[in-house]
């Protein structure tokens, strides 16, 4: 097992010279084809939500944005009854599509959220949010999920 070198008091104490970005350039509007990376969960107001984090398969955005895996992150509010996933008419509908598109929405087979890591590629929509605090400021999201061609 390899030993680390990092040392946070060093790190704390080295000067820095140089200004730090303060914007965020965003994934830009489109399609693209991309795998579901890592999950995690959040809750509001005794509201699950499942975090979908899906990595973003395009050389040419790692190039635009700098970095060397694009993500963008999905929160789905799960529907959910007496601590099990509800199911039927419109409940977690978008859970459903996310399923459809990577393949693992059989009725009959056996699932589990963890399933998800790895899955795909899919093809994302991305469209633009903007920040309502801040117009300038636009968060991207994701409107739509389909089986990769």
């Amino acid at each position: 097992m390899a030993t680390s070198t990092f040392d946070p008091n060093v790190f704390l104490s080295q000067e820095i010279k140089g200004a730090n970005e303060t914007k965020y350039t965003p994934i830009p509007k489109g399609e693209f084809k991309a795998y579901v990376d890592d999950l995690g969960m959040d809750e509001y107001n005794g509201q699950p939500i499942l975090i979908v984090t899906w990595a973003i398969m395009s050389d040419e955005l790692k190039k635009t944005l700098g970095l060397e895996k694009p993500t963008i992150q999905d929160r789905l509010f799960l529907d959910y009854e007496n601590g099990a996933l509800s199911f039927g008419p419109n409940k977690n509908v978008k859970l459903g599509r996310i399923r459809e598109a990577v393949g693992q929405n059989d009725p009959k087979a056996k699932w589990t959220f963890n399933s998800l890591r790895g899955a795909g590629p899919v093809a994302i929509m991305v469209d633009h949010k903007p920040n309502k605090d801040n117009p300038e400021e636009i968060f991207p999201r994701i409107t739509r999920y389909a089986k990769s061609k």
